[in-house]
């Protein structure tokens, strides 16, 4: 095989792990906005978690079935799955459940943090230097994320505030245990539910007990619904897209997040974008376009 071939086979690979990760991002963008709905109805973000494990791991493994994929795993996949289960679980139990406590707006800019934690991280684990480069596009898109979203001390809660940051740190090292395990992101996706559910019934019990999930059912089907299959398929094409991309450009593509959440919570909780929180969001679609541009020069 030419190099030429292999550069260009490179450079595909690049571009699907990057639509692919925007896709996950807007998905889990409208996750996170359902997710405030629907505690807002009576299903706090560990009980979402929670009921959602109890149909999407018995679907993950009638999948697997009819596609003939081994569930079992290796002796060598177990340490690499169990901390990617792990990491996953918290981040969401920690992600959902900070919005339990903060406005959307609030929970999203304090959790994204987690690219430069990725960035910090990747650097000690991986071994590799930041570029400056990097940093920059980091900075720009921070930046635009702190303009878009316009913190303010109203509303502001400790819990809500360590669960988020929580969440933006298991968030970080789950990227970067994504890039490790095996190519098998319907395997990898089972056991992240296997551990998931049980840790988030853990959660729900250690805050009070599970509520009533008909209650919220009742009143915000939608949101429940969109919140538990939203979720599903982002994590999904995470898994997908994190096999042919870094843990660093992941994080930084997953910027998109945030915009998709500002959206849809001025569209469905009446929090509207002002001029200058508008700026701030053309400042994540500049940054994402520039790593975008730079990145698929990478072999």
């Amino acid at each position: 095989m030419s190099e030429s071939t292999v550069f260009r086979g490179s450079r595909r690979a690049l571009r699907i792990g990057t639509g692919l990760a925007l896709i996950s991002a807007a998905l889990y963008g409208a996750n996170v906005a359902a997710a405030r709905v629907a505690s807002q109805a009576g299903m706090p973000g560990a009980d979402l978690i929670a009921w959602r494990s109890v149909w999407f791991l018995p679907l993950l493994a009638i999948i697997a079935f009819f596609a003939r994929e081994r569930l079992r795993l290796l002796p060598g996949e177990a340490g690499p799955t169990l901390r990617l289960s792990i990491s996953a679980s918290l981040t969401a139990i920690f992600y959902l459940s900070s919005v339990d406590h903060l406005p959307v707006p609030m929970a999203v800019v304090l959790f994204y943090m987690f690219p430069l934690f990725v960035i910090l991280l990747a650097s000690r684990i991986e071994g590799r230097r930041i570029s400056r480069v990097q940093m920059g596009v980091f900075v720009v898109a921070f930046a635009g994320l702190v303009t878009a979203v316009g913190p303010s001390l109203a509303g502001l809660s400790l819990k809500g505030v360590l669960f988020t940051l929580g969440g933006a740190f298991a968030c970080a090292y789950l990227f970067i245990t994504a890039s490790h395990v095996p190519n098998a992101p319907l395997r990898n996706a089972f056991w992240t539910q296997v551990f998931m559910g049980p840790l988030a019934f853990l959660f729900a019990w250690l805050q009070g007990g599970l509520a009533n999930p008909a209650v919220a059912l009742g009143i915000a089907p939608v949101a429940v619904a969109l919140a538990m299959g939203a979720y599903a398929l982002a994590y999904w094409l995470q898994l997908v897209a994190a096999q042919k991309i870094s843990a660093d450009r992941a994080g930084l593509l997953f910027l998109f997040e945030p915009v998709m959440a500002i959206a849809m919570a001025g569209l469905f909780l009446g929090e509207v974008l002002t001029p200058v929180q508008s700026i701030g969001v053309a400042l994540i679609l500049a940054a994402l376009a520039a790593e975008i541009r730079l990145g698929t020069r990478e072999p």
